[in-house]
């Protein structure tokens, strides 16, 4: 603890630095001032936590001095020392929240009580403020990672909306580049489940530490979004390397293997989501580069660029197939996909295993990740190497293609999945209803068993809109009814209507209705 004595008896400033030097060794003495005046201008110079002052000094008395430094903010606690017995002097401390005296002459064991008793209750406080403070700290970094959330459903072509989604959350867009990776743990995160995924984290931010800002969160089952902003031009290589590292330490320190795709580097907030697309389509490439691989965008582009893609009939047909649960109609596409590969049959293995990856996720494309980690087959297969890198010629690969779609097909029935269902009917109406929960794109795309990028696709081309914006319209929706027909507090109200952050929820209710929220309240027609 740092220390004060303002007294304009040198004697005594000079006989209380030395008890305390002797008898109370955790506090530090930093400064002693002669009168009110200098202790003043001392005090708000080194903002110490405790300062010890007389009453009586010339200039202006030690009650006057607390009194203009309460004025200026001055947050340090204060004993007061004097020769005077006065109830007056005593009040008038009390009103400016001094409760320790020590009367002259000083005591040592009666210094000490006081000084440690004083420290005592500073730690309580800051231990108070620092409990408040990470509190809100938590509840920044989740408006943070509720935004980016947004952002990552948002799709491409909403930049006004990305901005406004990063500023209402306090992220920085103007002047800086932003890059996007996507983390799976091959484990499942076994080792992390008693602590959560907060080790993975740090290991994160350390590792990432030399760029402006890093956000990390789950995005879903063993899998971690992150999202990289620098002020400055982000060195792709270098980001590459730094994520290298990241996994190396990962493995070091925490035991868990894992596989990274990394997106391309964006001069836009609104590239978020594409960069985030491009890691994920990357990471989707490790049945090629294998598990435990780091898996840059650029480099599936040049595996790629000189590749024949199977024709989008074909693969549409494929789809229908799947949609419709036609196992016969499936097998018979994927029998003519390999046809057509025949002619290029000299192709390598990485080859042929190159273009069944593409048939693949494009057949799948509309499935989640918690989907196929559900079927015990498909979640080896599709989301490993058991599969697709075992097999290295062109026959064995279309023979292990049938099996996997008859299991996907296996797997819709299982589960009930009807024949061609209005899918997004099914979202608007579980939203309309479920309005008041946490409920993400990447959540209802668990939920109904489709992918997230998908559904956002469909959703806007169903739609027009985006589900973000659908699911906005319906809680604020539901706020004008609660506005107008109870008293519940505009707080109340937020929570009620599954926003946690009120002023995002403000921003959010006068941008679409044209009104604060109290003053929509105020300006209802009265009966």
């Amino acid at each position: 603890m740092k220390l004060i004595l303002v007294d304009d008896e040198r004697v005594i400033a000079d006989g209380l630095q030395k008890m305390i030097s002797r008898y109370i060794p955790e506090c530090e003495v930093i400064g002693v001032a002669y009168n009110g005046l200098e202790g003043f201008k001392l005090i708000q110079k080194r903002q110490p936590d405790i300062v010890i002052t007389d009453i009586r000094m010339p200039q202006a008395d030690g009650l006057e001095m607390i009194k203009m430094l309460k004025e200026a903010g001055c947050q340090t606690k204060f004993i007061l020392l004097s020769g005077y017995a006065d109830f007056e002097y005593a009040r008038r401390g009390m009103q400016l929240g001094v409760q320790f005296y020590i009367n002259k002459p000083v005591e040592e064991l009666e210094l000490r009580d006081c000084v440690c008793q004083l420290m005592e209750a500073i730690r309580a406080e800051k231990a108070k403020l620092q409990e408040v403070d990470d509190l809100k700290m938590e509840a920044h970094s989740r408006i943070q990672e509720s935004a980016l959330w947004d952002i990552l459903d948002v799709g491409n072509d909403n930049t006004v909306q990305v901005e406004e989604l990063l500023r209402g959350a306090g992220i920085p867009t103007e002047g800086y580049c932003f890059v996007c990776a996507q983390l799976e743990f091959d484990n499942h995160l076994g080792p992390l489940k008693e602590f959560g995924l907060d080790p993975v984290f740090r290991q994160v931010e350390r590792a990432l530490g030399r760029y402006g800002a890093v956000y990390r969160f789950r995005y879903s089952g063993s899998q971690v979004a992150v999202v990289v902003a620098h002020g400055e031009d982000i060195e792709y290589g270098e980001l590459v390397l730094a994520v290298h590292r990241l996994k190396e330490a990962v493995f070091r320190e925490l035991k868990l293997s894992m596989t990274v795709g990394i997106g391309t580097v964006q001069e836009r907030a609104a590239g978020i989501c594409k960069s985030f697309e491009e890691a994920r389509y990357a990471l989707s490439y490790k049945v090629i580069k294998g598990v435990d691989a780091v898996i840059p965008f650029p480099e599936i582009i040049s595996l790629t660029k000189h590749r024949h893609p199977v024709p989008e009939e074909m693969i549409a047909k494929l789809e229908a197939g799947i949609d419709n649960m036609d196992e016969e109609g499936c097998v018979f596409t994927i029998r003519e996909i390999f046809r057509w590969m025949e002619p290029e049959s000299r192709m390598s293995p990485a080859d042929l295993q190159l273009q069944c990856l593409n048939i693949l996720l494009s057949s799948v494309r509309k499935m989640s990740f918690q989907q196929l980690e559900q079927n015990d087959f498909l979640g080896r297969n599709i989301l490993s190497l058991e599969g697709i890198s075992r097999f290295r010629t062109l026959e064995r690969l279309e023979e292990w293609m049938v099996q996997i779609i008859r299991e996907i097909i296996t797997f819709k029935l299982e589960h009930n999945i009807p024949k061609k269902k209005d899918i997004i009917a099914e979202i608007k109406d579980y939203v309309s209803k479920h309005y008041d929960e946490p409920i993400s794109l990447a959540d209802l795309a668990s939920r109904f068993f489709i992918s997230p990028y998908y559904l956002s696709q469909l959703f806007k081309q169903k739609t027009g809109d985006t589900y973000i914006n659908f699911l906005a319209q319906c809680r604020i929706g539901k706020a004008k009814e609660l506005l107008e027909r109870t008293d519940l507090k505009v707080y109340e109200i937020c929570r009620k209507v599954g926003y946690s952050d009120t002023q995002h929820f403000a921003r959010l209710f006068e941008k679409l209705t044209g009104f604060k929220p109290s003053e929509y309240r105020k300006y209802l027609p009265r009966a």
